[in-house]
C-alpha cells in the first residue's frame, strides 16, 4: 500500500473511531454542504506557460461537513477548475481541469478557525493528449488558520446575519503545506515542490442593504527541491448583487504575478459571476 493512500485511510479511520462514541451528547452527525461556483471570461492577457490561449474558466468547490464533536469538525472538500481556450478557428476548446480532494479536521473558535488537512490536487489536459510524461499531481499535509470571514461558509453567515464587522474590516487566512515525495506512484508526478504557503487577505468596504463590495488578495508561494521559490499573486474585486440564503457577486480578477508553470494565469484579467451557497 502506498504512503499517500495509507495516510488517507489512517486519517479517516481515526476520525470515524473517535466518532463511534455515540453516547456523548457533544457528538453530531451533520452532512451539511456549502461551497462556491464561478463562471468567468478572460478579457485580456497572455500566460507565460500554456499550450492554448486563454478563454473561459469555471470553478466549483463543495465542502461537506460530516461529523462534529464540540468545536471539532471532520469535513471533506472537493473542487474542480476547468479552463476553456478561445481560438480563432473555433469558439471554444477544452484546455485543462484541476481537481482537488481534501479531507480535513477543523477546530472553531469564536472568531477564527484552525485546520489540519490531507491535500490532493491533480491537473489533466482535456480534448488532447497528456504528453509523454503524463498528467501532474501532488499530495501534501497542510495546516492552516484564519478568521471566519475568510472561509466561504462563515462568510455567508456574516452576510445573512448582517454582521457589523463587515464594515471597513479585514479577514485573513494562511495555510502551510509539506509535499509528500517517494517512489509510490500515488504520492506525486511531474513536480518538484517540497513546501508551500498560501494566504488570503479580504477587505470589506461595508454592507448596504443586500449589496456591498469586497476585495480579495490571494498569494501562493512554492519552495522546490532545488531551493527555488516561485509565487503567484492575484487580486479580485467582488460586487455583491444578492445576499440572502446564498450570495451572488459580479467579479473582476487580475493576476499580477504567476511563476508557476502549472495552470499559469500570469497577466490574465477576467470578469464573471460567482455564487456562494
Amino acid at each position: 500500500m502506498t504512503r499517500g493512500k495509507s495516510a488517507t485511510i489512517i486519517f479517516i479511520f481515526a476520525v470515524l473511531s473517535f466518532a463511534s462514541d455515540s453516547t456523548n451528547n457533544k457528538l453530531k452527525m451533520l452532512f451539511h454542504a456549502s461551497g462556491m461556483t464561478t463562471l468567468g471570461v478572460h478579457i485580456y492577457g497572455k500566460p507565460k506557460f500554456g499550450d492554448l490561449g486563454p478563454g473561459y474558466r469555471s470553478d466549483l468547490m463543495i465542502n461537506t461537513e460530516f461529523i462534529s464533536y464540540d468545536a471539532i469538525t471532520f469535513e471533506f472538500l472537493t473542487a474542480a477548475s476547468t479552463s476553456i481556450a478561445r481560438l480563432p478557428e473555433t469558439p471554444v476548446k477544452l484546455d485543462k481541469i484541476r481537481y482537488t480532494l481534501m479531507p480535513q479536521l477543523r477546530y472553531s473558535f469564536r472568531k477564527s478557525i484552525v485546520k489540519l488537512s490531507l491535500f490532493h490536487q491533480c491537473i489533466h489536459t482535456l480534448s488532447r493528449e497528456e504528453g509523454p510524461s503524463g498528467s501532474t499531481w501532488w499530495n501534501a499535509i497542510r495546516a492552516g488558520a484564519g478568521t471566519k470571514g475568510a472561509y466561504d461558509f462563515y462568510f455567508i453567515q456574516k452576510y445573512n446575519n448582517r454582521d457589523f464587522t463587515l464594515r471597513n474590516s479585514f479577514d485573513v487566512n494562511i495555510d502551510a503545506g509539506y509535499y509528500l515525495h517517494g517512489n509510490a506512484p500515488l504520492i506525486g508526478n511531474n513536480h518538484d515542490y517540497k513546501y508551500d504557503i498560501t494566504g488570503l487577505i479580504r477587505y470589506h468596504f461595508g454592507l448596504f442593504r443586500n449589496q456591498t463590495i469586497f476585495i480579495d488578495i490571494n498569494q501562493h508561494y512554492w519552495y522546490d527541491k532545488n531551493g527555488k521559490i516561485t509565487c503567484k499573486v492575484s487580486g479580485e474585486i467582488n460586487y455583491v448583487i444578492l445576499a440572502f440564503d446564498n450570495i451572488a457577486t459580479l467579479y473582476f480578477n487580475h493576476c499580477f504575478l504567476d511563476q508557476n508553470p502549472y495552470d499559469n494565469e500570469y497577466s490574465l484579467g477576467a470578469i464573471g459571476l460567482k455564487l456562494f451557497f
